[in-house]
């Protein structure tokens, strides 16, 4: 028998015949990646769809017997990295989708992993609560909500998804189940009730960890109480007048203001038949406001429109409303939710979006990072650069500058790549963070303060497994580590 037959004999035997696969059609399937991943392909051996833990837990014994690498996927919502790395075998997780638990007394809720996080949240909203960070349709799970970056509406007040991650369940690479935070407390009488339980707090471990230590299976959010009334506004700049705008978008945040984003005209050339910007305005903030009372919504509306006229911004009638209505998001109301007005021209050129990288900044130093990558793109030759700032209640931004390419062309993808590589090293040089969106997970090398947390995981690892079989490889990374000491 051979080493592939032995493998699925023991997989078949855990979830049935029907929920593994190795036939090529099946595989190459999983091979793909949209967008931003569409040169990276990598077909995996086996695929499996597992609809428990238990079930999970059975599969990571199996793998490490052989010494198979294990991918678990969730779903894909338009960028980002879906497949394997390393072959192996893929864990799709899109069986295990049931919302276990929405408590309203306590405003909790749970989830399993492949649970879209539009379903999750567009629950929770019909029962007079709100999970307000999910603003990409029907796109990711719960899992990779938790554990990758996730930041859209309502960080301005909120901050980002997993601020609101209480607890969760994890199959460690071992195969023991765990449950961390909230979780721990599942099957008492209080139930989930609280992320920090006696001890350390072991939810922070796997948040942001891109699932090296352990498969996400459950996730339990703390939900809010969703605002009835809400206000839609947007002010705009001049392009010589960036740390204004900045400083306008400190102030709103520090009031408590539901959302801004912050753009530059460039996100409405895109869109021919949208709002027009006028031609002596660059830097544009979008701001939603919500309250709990008529009173509390106007207080807030005159204060932000109080602080953006006195740094010199003016206000744009319709292009807050029309920014906000496009999205499906699970705050609006449905008298706000408007069709879309925009429609694909008749001829596309060939060109797909590229995101440079998703940055975490102190919100101050936006105007230097916005100057630095307009040089670099410059300098090689690129054009059409989109800004899009993701305003957080911390006085941070998550900023992703994205630009559209003829990946066909290979000059072009030189260039960007060259440019991205050279505002990489400018920006964690001064200490910025970042998470790419496509492998590798981590930058090729350790700077400033990621330097002790590396040494610090490093550690960690020999705590949960030695031999650690899940991918992304992140632990890849220890070598490096080692080397620079």
């Amino acid at each position: 028998m051979s080493f592939q037959s032995k493998i699925l004999d023991e997989l078949k035997a855990i979830v049935g015949p029907d929920r593994v696969s190795v036939s090529p059609e099946v595989c190459l399937a999983y091979a793909f990646n949209p967008f931003w991943g569409r040169d990276i392909i990598v077909k995996p051996d086996i695929v499996i769809l597992p609809k428990t833990p238990e079930e999970i837990s059975q599969i990571l014994k199996v793998a490490n017997s052989y010494r198979v690498p294990v991918t678990p996927k969730g779903a894909v919502g338009g960028g980002g990295h879906g497949g394997p790395l390393k072959g192996g075998i893929l864990l799709d997780l899109s069986l295990m989708d049931n919302i276990l638990l929405i408590d309203t007394a306590n405003m909790k809720a749970i989830a399993e992993a492949g649970c879209s996080f539009f379903k999750l949240s567009q629950e929770v909203f019909k029962r007079g609560m709100l999970l307000p960070t999910a603003a990409y349709g029907s796109g990711p799970s719960v899992a990779a909500s938790a554990i990758d970056p996730a930041y859209a509406f309502g960080g301005t007040r909120y901050g980002g998804n997993i601020n609101l991650v209480e607890g969760l369940e994890v199959v460690l690479p071992s195969g023991e189940i765990v449950r961390v935070g909230s979780m721990a407390y599942l099957d008492s009488e209080f139930g989930p009730y609280h992320r920090y339980i006696t001890g350390p707090d072991l939810v922070g471990l796997f948040t942001r960890s891109n699932g090296a230590f352990g498969i996400i299976t459950k996730v339990a959010y703390r939900c809010l109480r969703k605002p009835k009334f809400w206000a839609f506004k947007a002010f705009a700049w001049p392009r010589d007048r960036l740390k204004e705008c900045i400083h306008a978008a400190a102030e709103a945040t520090s009031i408590e203001v539901f959302d801004i984003h912050f753009n530059n005209r460039a996100r409405w050339e895109l869109k021919p038949n949208g709002p027009k910007i006028p031609e002596d305005l660059y830097f544009v903030l979008t701001i939603a406001i919500n309250g709990f009372n008529e009173l509390e919504l106007r207080g807030r509306e005159k204060e932000v429109e109080e602080i953006c006229e006195s740094y010199g911004g003016r206000y744009l009638p319709e292009v807050g409303e029309d920014f906000h209505a496009i999205w499906p998001c699970d705050f609006l109301p449905e008298e706000k939710i408007l069709p879309p007005r925009y429609s694909l021209p008749a001829k596309i050129p060939r060109s797909y979006v590229f995101l440079f990288d998703e940055l975490i900044h102190p919100l101050s130093w936006m105007p230097q990072i916005y100057e630095k990558m307009s040089e670099l793109c410059a300098e090689y030759g690129l054009s059409g650069l989109v800004v899009d700032g993701f305003i957080l209640n911390n006085l941070c931004s998550s900023t992703q500058f994205t630009i559209s390419l003829n990946d066909s062309d290979p000059d072009v993808v030189k260039r960007y790549r060259q440019c991205q590589n050279e505002f990489r090293k400018w920006f964690l040089e001064r200490g910025g963070t970042f998470q790419y969106r496509l492998p590798p997970y981590v930058p090729d090398k350790v700077w400033t303060n990621q330097l002790g947390a590396f040494k610090i995981l490093k550690k960690i690892k020999g705590l949960l497994d030695p031999n650690n079989i899940l991918s992304p490889g992140t632990f890849e990374l220890f070598e490096e580590v080692e080397a620079d000491e």
